[in-house]
C-alpha cells in the first residue's frame, strides 16, 4: 500500500503540472488555488471523459471478429491477464484470498437476480455489500455497487483514473491494456477492497473457467445458477459442455450451491466436478419448503422462476453467515456426492432481504398514460418460457382486454425461432423488431450505451432476420386488429416508442399492454427513453 500511495502522489503532481503546462502563462497569473485545483478536480473526476476513456477499450466489430477466430487461446489467457493487470495496480491474489470475503456465482439463467438476493439479504443482516455484475442497463457505474447502491458519478470518476493511470503508465507495449470487461473486473476489486466490504458478490461475466472474474482462488462459497443454451459459439452446443464451463468456479473444500431440475446431464458434469476437486457440492430445496413462520413468501422480483433464485440466495447468503457449518457438513461427508441442502428457519433479514430485493430490467413494471410496459431482459430460450408466464399472468386484467404490443431484439449467436416461439402464446396484436441502437442522430443518448462491438448496418440486419422469422412462423394476433400493419422492423428503439406514441396510443387505443424482451441492451436502451432520469432505481418492492 505503501508504494501505491507514493506512485499516486507523484501521478497527482505530474497531472497537476502538466495541466498547468497547457495553459498560457497569462492565465496562469490570475488563475488562484481554487480554481487551479477545480481545475485537477475536473481532470480526475470526470464522469463523462472517464466512460469515453473505458470506451476506448471496447474491441470494435473487426477486431472481435479476428479474436473469435482465436477464442480458445484468447480466453485461456483471460484470468493470467487479469492476475497480471491486478499486480500492477498493487493488489495480489494473496492480498483478495486475505482482505475479501467473496460469494462467487456463475450459471445461464439467473445469476444476476441470485447476486441481487444475495446482496439484499446479506445487507439486511447488517453486512457491508460490494456486488459487480454485467452488463449495465443504461450507466456503466451500476456494474459496481456498494451497500445496493450503484457508484455515483463522482466515486466511479475517481476509482476509474485511480486504476486506469498506473495500468497505462506501465504498459509494455501501445495494446497492453485490458479489455472493456476485464478492466471493469479489476475495477471491481480496487473499488472492494478499498471501501473495505464485509462481502463481495461477483457475477460471472461469460462462461466460469475463463471468466476474468475466476482469478478468485478462495471464495467463502459459490452458486451456480440454471444452465441453459446460451453464448454457444464460445462455451459449446449442449448443456453438459457449457456446464464445465459454469463449473469452472468450483474451487476445493469450498461448499457449491445449485438447483435440483439442471436440464440433461449438466448436473451430473457438476458432480463430477465437485468429486475430482473434492469440494461439497447441495442442490437447494424449493423456497415454500423453508420455516416461514411468521413471515409470509414476499419476493421484489416477481415470476415464479425467481423462486428458485430465492432459495439459492438463501443458501448462499447462510453459508456466508455460517462457514464453519458448512466446513462440518463437508467433513461428514466425505465421499462429495451431490446432497440436498436443508431448508431452515427464515428470520427477519432474510424476509425484509427478499421482499426489498430490486433489479431493474428484470419483471420490472413501468406504469406511463395510456401504456403500461412489461420489462424483461430474458435473452434464452428458458428464460423467456418464463417472461411469458410472468407477462400473461401480470397483465391479465378481469375489464377488456388491453391491446398488446409486442418489442423485441435478440443479438449474438442466439437462435431467434427459439426465442420467439414462446411469444407467440402472448398473443400480440402488434410486434415491433428494433436494433440496440437508441437514436439515428447519434447511436446512444449516453456514451454509457456506446457499443463498438458490433456494427450499425449488423445490428439492423438482424433486426430484419428476427422480423422475417416472426412473420414466416405465422404470426397472428387474438383478434382482428384495426392496426393497418401488425409486423414492423424499425432501426432504432426511439423509433420503435415513436410508433407506439403516434400511431397507437394517438390512434385512440384505449390501453396499451407493452412487452419488451429479448435482450438487457434492449431493455437498457428502452429504460433510458421511458426514464431518463433513472427514478426507476428508486422503486420500492413490497414490504413484509
Amino acid at each position: 500500500m505503501h508504494a501505491l500511495f507514493t506512485y499516486s502522489v507523484k501521478r497527482l503532481i505530474f497531472s497537476f503540472s502538466h495541466a498547468l503546462n497547457l495553459l498560457p502563462k497569462t492565465q496562469l497569473q490570475v488563475m488562484d488555488y481554487t480554481r487551479t485545483r477545480a481545475y485537477s478536480c475536473y481532470m480526475e473526476k470526470n464522469y463523462e471523459a472517464a466512460v469515453e476513456t473505458l470506451n476506448s477499450l471496447q474491441s470494435n466489430a473487426s477486431v472481435l471478429e479476428k479474436a473469435r477466430l482465436q477464442k480458445d487461446r484468447q480466453a485461456i489467457s483471460n484470468v493470467p491477464f487479469t492476475e497480471k493487470y491486478l499486480n500492477r495496480i498493487g493488489i495480489s491474489i494473496d492480498t483478495i484470498d486475505q482482505q475479501l470475503r467473496i460469494i462467487h456465482v456463475s450459471g445461464t439463467k439467473g445469476k444476476g437476480s441470485t447476486c441481487a438476493f444475495c446482496e439484499s439479504i446479506l445487507r439486511h443482516h447488517g453486512l457491508k455489500t460490494g456486488f459487480y455484475s454485467s452488463p449495465h442497463l443504461i450507466e456503466v457505474r451500476e456494474r459496481i455497487r456498494i451497500n445496493g447502491k450503484p457508484l455515483s458519478k463522482e466515486e466511479f470518476a475517481t476509482y476509474f483514473w485511480r486504476v486506469y493511470h498506473p495500468l497505462k503508465d506501465y504498459m509494455d507495449d501501445e495494446s497492453d491494456m485490458p479489455a472493456y470487461f476485464k478492466f471493469m473486473t479489476i475495477m471491481a476489486f480496487y473499488v472492494f477492497l478499498n471501501e473495505k466490504v464485509d462481502v463481495a458478490i461477483f457475477e460471472v461475466g461469460i462462461g466460469g473457467l475463463h471468466d476474468c472474474t475466476n482469478v478468485i482462488r478462495k471464495p467463502t462459497v459459490v452458486g451456480i445458477t440454471s444452465l441453459g443454451l446460451d453464448h454457444v459459439s464460445l462455451l459449446g452446443s449442449t448443456v453438459e459442455k457449457i456446464a464445465v464451463h459454469k463449473a469452472g468456479i468450483m474451487k476445493p473444500s469450498v461448499p457449491t450451491y445449485t438447483v435440483s431440475d439442471q436440464p440433461g446431464e449438466s448436473l451430473n458434469v457438476l458432480a463430477e466436478k465437485a468429486f475430482q476437486i473434492k469440494c461439497p457440492l447441495y442442490t437447494v430445496p424449493a423456497l415454500d419448503e423453508y420455516h416461514w413462520a411468521p413471515y409470509q413468501i414476499k419476493l421484489g422480483l416477481s415470476g415464479k422462476v425467481q423462486w428458485k433464485n430465492a432459495s439459492l440466495a438463501l443458501q448462499l447468503s447462510r453459508a456466508f453467515l455460517n462457514p464453519k457449518i458448512e466446513v462440518e457438513r463437508s467433513e461428514k461427508k466425505l465421499c462429495y456426492l451431490t446432497v440436498p441442502a436443508l431448508p431452515f428457519q427464515i428470520h427477519s433479514p432474510d424476509a425484509l432481504g427478499l421482499a426489498k430485493t430490486f433489479w431493474p430490467g428484470r419483471s420490472q413494471v413501468l406504469h406511463r398514460p395510456k401504456a403500461t410496459f412489461y420489462i424483461d431482459g430474458a435473452h434464452t430460450p428458458e428464460s423467456i418460457e418464463a417472461c411469458v408466464e410472468w407477462f400473461i399472468l401480470a397483465s391479465a386484467s378481469p375489464k377488456s382486454r388491453p391491446k398488446r404490443v409486442l418489442i423485441f431484439n435478440t443479438t449474438g449467436d442466439r437462435n431467434a425461432n427459439l426465442l420467439l416461439a414462446p411469444l407467440k402464446r402472448c398473443h400480440f396484436d402488434v410486434a415491433l423488431f428494433c436494433s440496440n441502437i437508441i437514436d439515428a442522430s447519434n447511436e446512444s443518448t449516453s456514451k454509457d450505451l456506446l457499443n463498438l462491438m458490433i456494427t450499425k448496418e449488423q445490428q439492423v440486419r438482424r433486426t430484419n432476420i428476427n422480423r422475417d422469422v416472426w412473420v414466416e412462423s405465422g404470426f397472428q394476433p387474438i383478434e382482428t386488429s384495426s392496426c393497418k400493419q401488425l409486423v414492423l422492423a424499425f432501426p432504432t428503439i426511439n423509433n420503435a416508442l415513436d410508433y407506439i406514441n403516434n400511431h397507437l396510443v394517438a390512434n385512440g387505443a384505449n390501453e396499451l399492454d407493452v412487452l419488451v424482451t429479448g435482450s438487457l441492451h434492449l431493455v437498457g436502451g428502452v429504460l433510458s427513453l421511458l426514464d431518463p432520469e433513472l427514478s426507476f432505481l428508486d422503486s420500492k418492492p413490497a414490504s413484509v
